[in-house]
């Protein structure tokens, strides 16, 4: 947070510099479980777009693995600084990501509570959005309408969010400067090649995915090398004829993420 006060000195460096805001985020994936699972995401606040996203990191090993070298980056989320319209990114397991836009407006209810933390002052505001209730601190002093995830509209950047029930709780933690030339390729790679979607249609290939959690492999569209082995997301390593006795185990894997962070748009696996 140190650091995030040496960089925000004034309302001109926010309008003329691109920055990133890094936020922590802790959620439960399972919603019966008592386990919260930490990442840290990026939001990237540039001359004419807004970025959010997180890079999970993978290293193959000695085992001659088929899987992830350096950064993976996961589903993410990109709008023009001046819409409310997002283009969601969604990678679900295949070698694609489908792309769905939405206009996304929370409807804000800002609080007298008032707060200070590392000397920002920081108000309170509350919202319901995707099946859940909010609480919102913002501040400002960095006079930015943005925040993780879609959360957007204040009159000030969401310094710390939480739903009530504390399932999900993002805190920022650091923010840099982006050179003013600055084009994330790794987010524009997969935008050119995304395919567009519904949210229909989105739920119908992740139920798919569950019914059968390995096609991408097993119909050729993936291949593993003779001698090497599949690293999955969570670390598993299978060879190829381990996965059909493996996809008991998938699915039940994908049916314990109940939780995500719209509710509403929670896939009912069978």
């Amino acid at each position: 947070m140190k650091n995030l006060l040496f960089i925000l000195l004034g309302t001109a460096l926010f309008y003329s510099q691109n920055v990133r805001f890094i936020y922590e985020m802790k959620y439960k994936g399972d919603s019966t479980s008592k386990h919260l699972i930490r990442e840290n995401y990026y939001l990237d606040v540039t001359k004419d777009n807004v970025a959010y996203y997180n890079r999970m990191y993978f290293i193959n090993d000695s085992l001659g693995l088929r899987g992830f070298k350096d950064y993976k980056l996961t589903s993410f989320l990109i709008k023009k600084k001046n819409s409310s319209i997002y283009q969601q990114y969604e990678y679900i397991g295949d070698v694609n990501f489908y792309k769905i836009s939405e206009e996304v407006r929370q409807q804000w209810t800002i609080r007298d509570s008032i707060k200070v933390s590392n000397n920002l002052r920081l108000q309170k505001a509350t919202t319901q959005f995707g099946g859940r209730n909010w609480i919102a601190w913002f501040s400002k002093d960095i006079p930015m309408p943005y925040g993780p995830y879609k959360f957007n509209g204040l009159p000030g950047l969401i310094m710390e969010l939480y739903d009530i029930k504390k399932n999900y709780y993002f805190t920022i933690i650091k923010s840099e400067k982006i050179a003013d030339d600055y084009q994330s390729l790794s987010l524009y790679n997969f935008i050119s090649r995304s395919i567009l979607v519904t949210q229909n249609q989105l739920d119908k290939l992740k139920l798919d995915l569950y019914s059968n959690p390995f096609k991408y492999v097993l119909n050729g569209i993936l291949t593993i090398p003779e001698g090497k082995k599949l690293l999955l997301d969570d670390g598993t390593v299978l060879s190829k004829e381990e996965l059909k006795p493996a996809e008991a185990n998938e699915r039940k894997k994908l049916k314990a993420f109940n939780n995500p962070i719209e509710l509403d748009k929670a896939v009912k696996y069978p």
